[in-house]
């Protein structure tokens, strides 16, 4: 008999995969670090998309008012007093006019469309409805956006504030941050002049003649012991170009 010789087992080395790269870390930017839990309502995300929107869907209703206009562009002044306009009296009478020719057919002027009328009736009053939604819209905007600015101005002065508090104290960089926003609260001499009596007469014909938009109010005092005030405000704008306030006041 053969004598079996043992059998050597080789191991077999596998060689290990190699763990994958790890990337390398982006350095993260140094975000502000907010000091309060809470988040104010009128900086929340959501009410920033319904204020974004807001604006797309008005820029959506202009666009598509503007394209059933005969002009496309604002009516002047002149053009706006030559047209009739929306008031009670005039609604009224146009409203009667319509239900006289829609009761009694005979009496029908020629060339007239009865159905275009009660269109354009249907229309005035979606328009009179639309005006009214739109001024108390513009409340609320004008006082939403009141609120905010002063809100926001009252954060930016705290961070004023703190400026001016660390460069008192030294604090490397915080002087030239400061002195960026010190500029804001520097009192500059307006280049503009008070308008002369010249001046003023001009702008109040322009707006007598219906050649500028504004209103100019003039208000006198009769001279007494403590001494009168003429005062004039005036508020002109040629074309809507110009819409300034200037106050001139003499004391007697």
């Amino acid at each position: 008999m053969k004598r079996k010789e043992p059998e050597t087992k080789h191991k077999q080395t596998q060689a290990k995969p190699k763990a994958p790269a790890k990337p390398k870390a982006k350095p993260r930017s140094k975000k502000p670090v907010d000091n309060l839990a809470a988040t104010s309502p009128l900086a929340s995300n959501v009410l920033h998309t319904v204020l974004k929107k807001t604006a797309a869907d008005v820029s959506d209703i202009n666009r598509i008012l503007r394209g059933y206009l005969p002009l496309e562009q604002d009516l002047t002044g002149p053009q706006r007093r030559r047209l009739i306009g929306a008031k009670a009296r005039n609604y009224g009478f146009l409203v009667k006019a319509f239900e006289v020719v829609d009761d009694r057919p005979e009496f029908i002027p020629p060339n007239f469309s009865i159905t275009n009328m009660a269109g354009t009736i249907a229309n005035l009053e979606a328009a009179r409805d639309l005006v009214v939604i739109a001024e108390n819209l513009q409340r609320l905007v004008d006082d939403f956006l009141l609120q905010t600015t002063d809100l926001a101005v009252r954060d930016g002065l705290l961070i004023y504030r703190n400026l001016q508090t660390q460069a008192r104290a030294k604090i490397h960089g915080a002087s030239d941050l400061f002195s960026q926003l010190q500029q804001f609260f520097t009192l500059r001499r307006s280049n503009r002049t008070e308008p002369t009596e010249k001046q003023l007469e001009r702008e109040a014909k322009k707006l007598l003649q219906g050649k500028a938009d504004g209103e100019m109010v003039i208000k006198n005092e009769s001279p007494r012991v403590t001494g009168g005030v003429h005062e004039v405000v005036e508020d002109v704008g040629k074309r809507r170009k110009r819409g300034a306030e200037i106050k001139v006041k003499e004391e007697e």
